[in-house]
């Protein structure tokens, strides 16, 4: 377990990080590992996050979860941002921990909302990461107006992590089509869908698309997760 509060004063953000209670191997016998990462308001057992983990499970992966107190609206944005930039590197010391002298296992990062504007540290560590309901246009409650950064950006650069896989409804606000696919070309969007990836009043639709981001990540998982030994 992995406890972190970042700040001083004010709002402060804390984060904590715990195994999936539904493992089906320990973390010194798992080959695959992956950490979910929540959303402000969505956390680990709303529907993206316990679908993905459950088929990566299933699939033979042994899940970490962070669960976070963070609110844009009251809290920098960069205070957040280096706190989940900090549980991912504390997360890839355990994985590296818990193997010990066995091989590496190989590592995902999923990520819905608020975490997937950590892709940039993710990529930069050499990480794939999936991202759930990506922020590309700025909230209108973040004072920062925050991002994704994006190729073409000024704060942008380049790395040799695997592109990252995206999933987002088009009728999300925060979701930017244009920026997206300056991003990467893994992308599935969800006609009508809002920002959990739902059309309110039609769940027959929002299950199906449900299953489809499930589907994607698992699929996703086996093509691009790295060795936690070349992050060393």
């Amino acid at each position: 377990m992995i406890e972190t509060t970042m700040g001083a004063g004010g709002v402060t953000p804390t984060c904590r990080m715990s195994a999936w209670r539904k493992n089906r191997t320990t973390p010194r016998q798992a080959t695959k590992r992956v950490l979910l990462m929540p959303g402000t308001g969505y956390n680990c057992d709303r529907p993206l996050l316990y679908y993905a983990a459950t088929a990566l499970i299933e699939n033979g992966w042994y899940a970490d979860r962070l669960d976070v107190n963070a609110d844009l609206s009251k809290t920098p944005a960069k205070r957040i941002f280096a706190m989940l930039d900090d549980a991912v590197d504390r997360w890839l010391e355990q994985v590296r921990a818990d193997a010990g002298e066995t091989d590496a296992p190989r590592t995902l990062v999923v990520g819905k909302s608020l975490s997937t504007f950590i892709q940039p540290h993710v990529a930069d560590l050499g990480l794939p990461m999936a991202l759930l309901t990506p922020v590309f246009s700025p909230a209108d409650f973040d004072p920062a107006r925050s991002v994704i950064p994006v190729p073409g950006d000024d704060d942008w650069h380049d790395n040799d992590a695997p592109k990252p896989l995206i999933c987002a409804g088009t009728a999300d606000p925060l979701y930017e089509p244009s920026r997206a696919r300056r991003l990467s070309s893994l992308i599935h969007e969800y006609p009508g869908a809002n920002h959990s990836i739902e059309i309110p009043g039609d769940w027959r639709t929002s299950m199906t698309y449900l299953c489809d981001v499930t589907d994607a990540v698992v699929e996703y998982a086996e093509s691009a997760a790295v060795s936690a030994a070349v992050l060393s």
